[in-house]
């Protein structure tokens, strides 16, 4: 073996090892026969009714409701215990609309009322 290897010029060697390398791997990495699913369609098909139901999935709104006595004209301070320190301020109502609330809130200078969401607000409210 040697003898012949030895009398092939370094092009030669390196064009027999790539296609030696070339086989290897078209051996090793070849396509996979294709296997469809011979079995016929299931006979019957998905029945929805009494004896079986879709599947039913239950949210858990926030109640949408605002504390009691809540209503125009009153005045309410809001303390939240977000992190890293609590939140407290004095809002008056200016009006009231399922669980949200039109506030005029107590600030210096004075701002105009927005509407906030009160069922999310994590904190609790005291009238004042």
């Amino acid at each position: 073996m040697r003898a012949i290897t030895s009398k092939l010029s370094i092009p030669q060697r390196t064009i027999i090892l790539v296609a030696a390398v070339a086989v290897l791997i078209g051996a090793l990495v070849r396509p996979d026969t294709i296997r469809a699913q011979r079995n016929s369609v299931p006979a019957s098909l998905a029945q929805v009714g009494v004896a079986s139901p879709l599947p039913v999935y239950v949210t858990n709104d926030p109640p949408s409701a605002v504390p009691d006595g809540f209503v125009p004209g009153s005045t309410w301070k809001f303390t939240t215990w977000t992190i890293p320190s609590t939140l407290t301020f004095t809002a008056t109502v200016k009006a009231v609309q399922g669980g949200w609330a039109e506030l005029n809130v107590s600030t210096d200078p004075p701002t105009t009322a927005k509407w906030y969401y009160l069922p999310i607000m994590p904190g609790v409210w005291e009238q004042q």
